[in-house]
């Protein structure tokens, strides 16, 4: 098994492949929210969440991603979710395996 670490600040490969692959639909899920997708109006992160930015609704960001992940990407196991709060700005670390 190897193990990776994702966020939602992550940069977008389009042409990802395998193990990558798997990551890049992480940190999609990570940086898309609800409505953002036409096809899949309930795909993505509730705004409620981010907008609040407070220490209150880390638990709640947390909780969310590991449902979504799990959801979305069953390929990766979920070690370890870290919410930190920057000055308003939400950054989400993911440390997954994947086999």
């Amino acid at each position: 098994m190897a193990q990776y670490t994702i966020t939602n600040k992550d940069v977008l490969n389009w042409r990802a492949q395998g193990h990558e692959r798997i990551l890049q639909n992480i940190s999609n899920i990570l940086s898309t929210y609800k409505y953002e997708v036409a096809y899949d109006r309930v795909f993505g992160r509730d705004n409620k969440n981010i907008d609040k930015a407070s220490n209150k609704s880390l638990g709640s960001i947390i909780s969310e991603t590991y449902d979504l992940i799990q959801k979305y990407e069953p390929r990766a196991t979920i070690q370890e979710v870290n919410v930190e709060n920057q000055n308003g700005n939400i950054l989400i670390k993911v440390v997954v395996e994947i086999e």
